[in-house]
C-alpha cells in the first residue's frame, strides 16, 4: 500500500510538473475601492471579486467576527445565513464521539472546512471550536458544492478559515459567570507567529433531557467542565512559502442524572484533540499546500463522578497526509486554465479499552488521487463562462473496495456592469464513504457496512449580485439532488448506515450597507425545505423533512471613536427533528442573540463585554434527538475581557 501512495504521489507531481510553465496571470483586473468590495480566493481558487464569482458566497472579515460576538471559529459560522449547527455543549464543543456540525443548505456532513486551503475535515471530524478568532483573517464560506475544485466532502459547501500571517503582539485575559475564563498570548514578526489560547466554562446544569414530558426513565446531561486550548506556530520562510501548525484540544467533563428522581447515573469525560502541519506556496502562477492532520477523540466514565478508574475508554484516531497543487495558465487575456492534481492517504483506527484489557483496533487506510481542470473564458467584457471537470480514485483499501468518480460542473456569469451581475451554475459532487461509516466504533458501536456507495449529488443555481453605493445585495435559487445519501439509524441499539436520497430546493437573500463610518448592518433570509428519503425502515417511510424551513439572520455595529457595539440574531422557525429511529416531528423555533461591546481608552488598551443567549431563551438546538429529547441553548452568559497590545 506504501508502493501504490508513493507512485500516486509521484504522478501528482508530473502531472503538476508537465504544466509549470507560462507567464504570471494577466487575467486579474484592476480593481475599484468599495468597503463592501471583497476579493474571494476559495470558489475559483483563483482571486475574483465576490461580484465576479458564481456562486453564493459569505466573507466574514476578523472585524464583522469580532461585532458578531463570536469567540470561535464554530460560533462564528454559527451566525452564517443558510448555514446550521449541531452543537452539544457551550461554545459549540462535542460530546464524546459526535463533534459539532456546520450544515450548509440542509445537508448534514456535506461541508468540507479547510484551513488556509488545507483540508481539517477527518472522517467527517473536526475541531474549529478550539481556533480562536484572534488568529483568524477571515472565513471564506462558498455554499452550493465545491468537489470540482476541491473533492469528497465538499458536496454542499466549502468553509476555508484564513489565518492572519503574522501576530497580534497582544495579552488578553477574561472572566464570565459559569465559571468562563480566557487568555490569549500572541507575539512575533514578520517572520514568526506563536499563539496560545485557553478558553474555560465550568459548570453548567441541565443542558439536555432525553424526552419531554419526562418519563421515569428520561435522562438530562449537565457540563461538569470544558475547556478549550489552542497552539499555534507560523513561520514565513520567503514571501511565497509558509509553514503552519495548529494544536486544537476541546475537553468536556459532563454527567447524567434522571430528571424526575434526579439519581446520578453516568459520568464521562471527553476529549477531542487535533493537530494540522501545512506547508503552503503562494505565487502568480502556482499553488501548492502539503498538510498533515490527525485527531484523537476518546472519552471514558463510570459510575461514579470524578473517579478516574477507566471502566471503559474508547478512542479513535483519524489521520490523513497529502499533496495538493495548481498552475493558473494565461492563454490569452481572456482565457485562463487551471489545473492541479491532488494525492492523499487517509487513516483509522478505532479502538475500544475495558477495564486494563485492550480490544484489538482493526486499523484501516487508503489511497485517494484526483486530477482536475478548470478553464475560465471570457467571450466578451460582459461574459464569462467557467467548466471544470475532476477525477478521482481509490487504490489500496483495506477492505479491497476501491470508488472513482467523474464531475464536472459549468458556471456562466453576465456582467450589466462593474457592479452589478447574473449568474447561473450547474455542478456534480461527491462524498466517498468515510471509514467511520463503514467501520463504526464506540460504547454502541455500528453494524459494518463496508460495501456503502459514495454520495452522487448535483447542484443547480441562479444568482444575482449588485454593489449599489454602500449596499450589497445578494439572491440565489438553488435546487440540490443528492442520490445515496450517507445516513445513519439507531436500530436494535446499534447504528446501521445505508445509502439514502437528499433533496432540497431554495431561496437565499441578503443585503449588507456600510451606512456610514461608524455604523453597517446586514440581514440574510433562507428558505428550503430539506428531505432524506426513507426506503425499507418500519418506523421511518417516505421522505422526512430536515432542519428549519424559514430562517433570518441579522447583525448591526456601531464604532465612535473609542467605541464599538454589535448585536447579532439568528430565528430559525418551521424546525423538524429528523431522529434516526422514528418518524420527523416538528419542533419549536430558536432565537439566539448575542451582544458585545468594547471600549479602547488608548492605542495599546482595549475593554470587551460579550453577552450571549441575551433573551434567555431554553431553545432546543438539536436538530437529531430522539423521543423529543433536546440539546439546549446556554443561559444568559457573559465575558469580559482585556487586552493589551504591545
Amino acid at each position: 500500500m506504501k508502493s501504490n501512495f508513493s507512485k500516486g504521489l509521484l504522478m501528482t507531481a508530473l502531472i503538476t510538473g508537465s504544466v509549470m510553465w507560462g507567464g504570471t496571470n494577466v487575467f486579474a483586473e484592476e480593481l475599484q475601492e468599495y468597503t463592501l468590495d471583497q476579493m474571494v480566493v476559495t470558489a475559483t481558487r483563483t482571486e475574483k471579486r465576490d461580484v465576479d464569482v458564481p456562486a453564493s458566497t459569505e466573507i466574514l472579515t476578523h472585524d464583522k467576527i469580532l461585532a458578531s460576538g463570536a469567540t470561535n471559529a464554530m460560533e462564528a459560522l454559527s451566525k452564517v445565513n443558510g448555514l446550521e449547527f449541531k452543537s452539544y455543549f457551550p461554545g459549540g464543543s462535542a460530546m464524546t464521539t459526535m463533534t459539532p456540525e456546520i450544515n450548509i443548505r440542509g445537508l448534514s456532513t456535506g461541508t468540507l472546512v479547510l484551513v488556509n486551503g488545507n483540508p481539517l475535515n477527518l472522517n467527517n471530524k473536526y475541531v474549529i471550536d478550539a481556533i480562536p478568532v484572534e488568529s483568524i483573517e477571515k472565513i471564506e464560506i462558498i455554499k452550493g458544492g465545491g468537489s470540482i475544485l476541491y473533492g469528497s466532502e465538499a458536496m454542499a459547501g466549502v468553509v476555508n478559515i484564513i489565518t492572519k500571517k503574522t501576530a497580534n503582539n497582544s495579552v488578553s485575559i477574561g472572566y464570565g459567570n459559569y465559571g468562563q475564563q480566557k487568555y490569549n498570548v500572541s507575539a512575533g514578526n514578520d517572520k514568526l507567529k506563536v499563539n496560545y489560547d485557553l478558553k474555560k466554562w465550568g459548570e453548567v446544569n441541565n443542558l439536555s433531557a432525553s424526552a419531554n414530558p419526562p418519563t421515569s426513565s428520561a435522562y438530562q446531561y449537565s457540563q461538569d467542565r470544558n475547556h478549550k486550548e489552542n497552539i499555534g506556530i507560523g513561520y514565513n520562510i520567503t514571501d511565497n512559502l509558509s509553514f503552519e501548525y495548529n494544536h486544537l484540544d476541546s475537553s468536556v467533563d459532563y454527567h447524567r442524572n434522571k430528571i424526575i428522581s434526579n439519581a446520578f447515573e453516568q459520568w464521562r469525560e471527553t476529549y477531542t484533540k487535533q493537530d494540522l502541519f501545512q506547508l503552503n506556496y503562494n505565487s502568480d502562477s502556482v499553488k501548492a499546500h502539503m498538510w498533515y492532520t490527525q485527531n484523537k477523540i476518546n472519552y471514558y466514565g463510570g459510575s461514579k463522578p470524578g473517579v478516574y478508574t477507566k471502566s471503559t475508554l474508547t478512542e479513535t484516531k483519524n489521520a490523513t497526509y497529502g499533496l495538493d497543487v495548481q498552475k493558473d495558465i494565461s492563454l490569452s487575456e481572456k482565457s485562463l486554465l487551471t489545473v492541479g492534481a491532488n494525492a492523499k492517504k487517509e487513516k483509522y483506527e478505532p479502538q475500544i479499552i475495558k477495564g486494563n484489557s485492550a480490544k484489538s483496533s482493526d486499523k484501516k487506510e487508503r489511497n485517494q488521487f484526483a486530477v482536475f481542470a478548470q478553464l475560465d473564458q471570457k467571450f466578451t467584457d460582459n461574459d464569462n463562462l467557467i467548466i471544470g471537470g475532476r477525477g478521482t480514485w481509490t487504490s489500496g483499501s483495506t477492505n479491497g473496495e476501491e470508488y472513482d468518480d467523474f464531475s464536472a460542473s459549468a458556471q456562466y456569469v453576465h456582467k450589466f456592469n462593474e457592479d452589478k451581475s447574473v449568474y447561473i451554475s450547474v455542478g456534480q459532487s461527491f462524498i466517498m464513504p468515510s471509514f467511520s461509516q463503514m467501520y463504526p466504533s464506540g460504547v454502541a458501536a455500528g453494524a459494518p457496512n463496508p460495501n456503502l456507495k459514495p454520495q452522487k449529488g448535483t447542484n443547480y443555481e441562479l444568482g444575482y449580485k449588485e454593489i449599489a453605493g454602500n449596499h450589497l445585495w445578494k439572491v440565489a435559487l438553488f435546487k440540490m439532488n443528492v442520490k445515496d445519501n450517507i445516513t445513519a439509524s439507531w436500530k436494535n441499539e446499534v447504528w446501521n448506515y445505508k445509502n439514502t436520497d437528499f433533496k432540497n430546493v431554495g431561496l437565499e437573500a441578503s443585503l449588507a450597507v456600510d451606512a456610514s463610518d461608524k455604523f453597517s448592518y446586514d440581514i440574510g433570509l433562507t428558505v428550503h425545505n430539506p428531505k432524506n428519503k426513507i426506503e425499507n425502515e418500519p418506523s421511518k417511510k417516505g421522505w422526512q423533512r430536515k432542519f428549519g424551513k424559514y430562517q433570518v439572520k441579522s447583525g448591526v455595529e456601531y464604532k465612535l471613536d473609542k467605541f464599538r457595539a454589535g448585536f447579532s440574531g439568528s430565528y430559525v422557525w418551521d424546525r423538524y427533528s429528523s431522529p434516526s429511529s422514528k418518524e420527523s416531528y416538528k419542533i419549536k423555533p430558536y432565537f439566539l442573540t448575542t451582544f458585545t461591546a468594547a471600549y479602547a481608552p488608548d492605542k495599546n488598551s482595549e475593554f470587551s463585554l460579550i453577552v450571549d443567549n441575551v433573551l434567555n431563551r431554553n431553545d432546543n438546538l438539536s436538530n437529531t434527538m430522539s423521543d423529543h429529547g433536546a440539546y439546549y441553548a446556554t443561559p444568559t452568559n457573559f465575558l469580559v475581557s482585556y487586552t493589551y497590545k504591545f
